[in-house]
């Protein structure tokens, strides 16, 4: 979690030396007493006046000792105490510390430690001198020593010491069990528990978790809705937000990322919209949705100049909150926990992320949780940086966790049985029971251990009957913030080294302990236990992350999984639109296969509704109030924005814009739109990198736009009267890039077999003439 390191300066005493330990508590307390009675610590003194002395003696004793633990330090002003870090005292600024507990190691402490550090101890703090003294000195081959050993006393190498120095201490402050020595103590445990083989669900008994699974538009599904609707304006939403895309092949943050082309909206615009969306219409009048962005130290100044420079995608900026997560936590290299160094340098080491499990510690010392509560808040949402399709699921399961009462509730999507993805299952022991994320490799051998001979195996539905875990957790905040209190937001830790010798004593590559958010089960106790849950829906409207590199992503669809790439990701955001769309009764062809960069997605139709439009499978309902006269071809493109716009009957075989102002109304009925449309242009080697990882660009050859203002005027061929005769017809062209004739691959996206559109065979048309690169279509001789 977040801290705060203290500024780096020398220690110093204005007392002499002395034979014996120095009693740095008692320099301490003399202090404070010489400050409270108005003494100089050091100096002439002025020499009191007899009744002066007689007045500070009076009946021969001596001012009463102070307490430190009730005492505010008088000597700590800008996050340094003049007293250095061994005051005892109270430090008003919680950022740095509540106490300085550390004194500098006695000369017998420094005696054994390596040359090199021995002769640089001077260089920093009493804290960090101590922290370095506890870690050469840890018993037996547990001891780091091997830190310092190539430390030189060489003056040109102090900056590196002491930043090296400044690390350690920094991952001592922010480790929240222990400090650095309470890490490598839980380190050394854990590793043993995995050298043994130990099973950390030895004793458990799995079954089925109690929950709730929905396919979209039936009467279930549109009931838990409506009801999370009644919910979704007490909400708290919490976004994990710390990756950048470099495996992606993208120099910047995910959130940055665009979700689809065809309105370049990014990640993080899209939450914002979508939050404000259920906050403009759900939640009561004046009161704001809250966000809390986690960072990394590789996200975070990114992530604030976006938002800045966005105006926040118009969010009030006190609506947003961001946390930073540490820096990580050392890098492990053998079973004694030895921290690795920096293969290249010997004053580094290597550090690995901690993982996404202190977002709840983040959350509690950062006082969140705790504030929203006092804001009204009744419900913290947790979701990924990258999943366009996360929203789609936020209504239902508020009414999941409404209607059973429940503290947890994970976001689930139906898998296959020893599908590689973890399964929400309950555990009981005895008395105890914890229902949670089991990871697949785990579940099998558990099962037939236990109550399962066959192991994890498909049932009626054709799918396991343990779901799959997707990391969007719902939690009601009550519950909540009472538990952060009681256990700080800590989680348990766990080990994955990976061995490269049959004995488990060598490590392929250094290792870290880690914590994953969704193991917060793990922490309940009693009747909390019994009060976690899961909602499911298929994955193809709720799971769709963007994560992987194109080449990864060409490998785990030969395997038949998921590729989770930016292409996919497009692709699954407007098929998963479409989808809700079927549902309600609208005609929605589904577009062809389309290969880019060797990953195979449907394309088409893109289906891009703003949140501004609907949100979620209710207000689909609402806003299409005659399903079955919307009709869209496989290979159009759709984008609808504005609260006040209602589709009423719509014919498309194109590419059709439709926006409404806000403060507008405006309804659609009887259009139909036939033109050449949007197609996507194959382009694995572009200079923009959100073109070249998806493989293709969109190329916009015609589009019909229409807009209703706030003053009741529509801009674009369209008005209020149309009747469907009048309607048919084929929109001017905009400027179409040229297309070469080597591009054609693509061509199915515009099918052949579809009617050529509707020309004016009277008029003539120069620019069709001379066009020899592009006429897929063209009816003019």
């Amino acid at each position: 979690p977040t801290s705060f390191p203290l500024p780096t300066l020398p220690y110093a005493t204005t007392k002499p030396r002395r034979s014996q330990p120095y009693n740095n508590h008692q320099y301490c307390t003399n202090n404070h007493h010489a400050a409270n009675m108005g003494k100089k610590k050091s100096g002439n003194r002025k020499k009191k006046s007899g009744q002066a002395r007689r007045n500070n003696n009076n009946s021969g004793t001596k001012s009463p000792p102070l307490d430190p633990s009730k005492t505010v330090c008088k000597f700590y002003t800008e996050g340094r105490c003049k007293n250095g870090d061994e005051c005892k005292f109270l430090h008003t600024d919680a950022k740095v510390a509540a106490t300085c507990t550390t004194a500098p190691p006695s000369s017998e402490a420094t005696a054994a430690l390596p040359a090199g550090l021995a002769s640089s101890m001077s260089l920093f703090t009493p804290a960090q001198q101590t922290l370095a003294t506890q870690l050469c000195t840890l018993p037996g081959t547990t001891n780091q020593s091997h830190l310092f050993s190539k430390w030189t006393t060489d003056a040109k190498d102090n900056d590196k010491k002491k930043a090296l120095m400044s690390k350690l201490e920094l991952v001592d402050q922010s480790y929240p069990d222990g400090g650095l020595t309470g890490y490598l103590t839980n380190a050394i445990a854990l590793l043993e528990k995995s050298r043994r083989g130990e099973n950390p669900l030895e004793g458990w008994i799995p079954s089925v978790p109690k929950g709730e699974a929905f396919e979209v538009g039936t009467d279930a599904f549109l009931r838990s809705e409506e009801l999370g609707l009644k919910e979704v304006g007490k909400c708290g939403f919490i976004l994990v937000a710390g990756g950048l895309g470099e495996r992606l092949g993208y120099g910047d943050i995910k959130i940055g990322l665009p979700t689809e082309l065809a309105t370049g909206t990014t990640y993080i615009q899209f939450y914002i919209e979508t939050i404000l969306a259920f906050q403009s219409r759900y939640a009561e009048p004046g009161k704001k949705l809250p966000l809390c962005i986690m960072t990394s130290g590789d996200t975070n100044a990114k992530t604030v100049a976006l938002l800045s420079a966005n105006n926040y995608f118009g969010m009030d900026k006190d609506q947003i909150t961001i946390v930073q997560q540490g820096q990580g936590v050392p890098a492990l290299y053998d079973n004694d926990a030895h921290i690795a160094l920096d293969t290249e340098d010997p004053y580094d080491i290597q550090m690995k992320p901690h993982g996404h499990g202190d977002i709840h510690a983040l959350l509690h010392s950062n006082g969140v949780a705790k504030a929203w509560q006092a804001q009204g808040m009744k419900w913290t949402v947790f979701f990924q940086d990258t999943n366009g399709l996360a929203f789609h699921t936020l209504a239902l399961s508020l009414g999941v966790s409404s209607k059973m009462g429940l503290i947890m509730n994970s976001i689930t999507c139906p898998r296959k049985a020893k599908q590689a993805i973890g399964a929400i299952t309950k555990l009981t022991k005895g008395d105890q029971q914890k229902t949670m994320n089991v990871e697949y490799n785990q579940l099998d051998p558990l099962l037939r251990a236990t109550v399962s001979p066959e192991g994890d195996v498909n049932d009626e539905s054709g799918f396991s009957p343990y779901p799959g875990n997707i990391n969007q957790l719902v939690f009601n905040l009550d519950s909540y913030v009472s538990i952060l209190e009681r256990t700080k937001g800590v989680m348990p830790e766990f080990v994955n080294p990976k061995y490269a010798d049959a004995e488990k004593t060598i490590f392929k590559k250094p290792t870290r302990l880690e914590c994953m958010m969704q193991d917060f089960p793990t922490v309940l106790q009693g009747a909390e236990t019994e009060k976690v849950g899961f909602t499911s829906l298929a994955s193809e409207l709720c799971f769709s992350p963007v994560k992987n590199a194109t080449a990864d992503g060409v490998a785990l669809q030969a395997k038949g999984t998921h590729p989770g790439v930016a292409a996919s990701g497009e692709a699954d955001q407007s098929s998963s639109v479409a989808r809700i769309l079927r549902s309600i009764g609208c005609q929605v062809e589904e577009g062809s296969k389309v290969t880019f960069n060797g990953i195979t997605v449907t394309s088409g139709p893109d289906c891009v509704l703003n949140p501004s439009f609907a949100a979620c499978a209710t207000e689909f309902k609402k806003k299409f109030p005659n399903p079955s006269a919307v009709k869209i071809s496989g290979r159009s493109s759709l984008v609808l924005s504005g609260q006040g716009l209602t589709i009423e009957s719509l014919d498309l075989d194109g590419a059709v814009v439709i926006e409404c102002e806000e403060g507008a109304s405006g309804v659609i009925r009887n259009l139909s739109v036939k033109n050449k449309g949007w197609w996507k242009q194959p382009d694995a080697s572009s200079d923009v990198e959100i073109i070249r990882m998806r493989g293709y660009d969109m190329r916009r050859l015609e589009t019909e736009k229409i807009v209703f203002k706030k003053d009741g005027s529509i801009d674009g061929n369209y008005s209020m009267e149309t009747t469907p005769k009048e309607s048919a017809r084929t929109v001017p062209e905009v400027s179409a890039p040229v297309v070469p004739k080597e591009a054609a691959v693509v061509e199915p996206v515009i099918s052949k077999s579809a009617p050529a559109p509707p020309v004016d065979l009277t008029k003539s048309a120069p620019e069709e003439k001379g066009d020899e690169q592009f006429c897929n279509g063209c009816t003019i001789l």
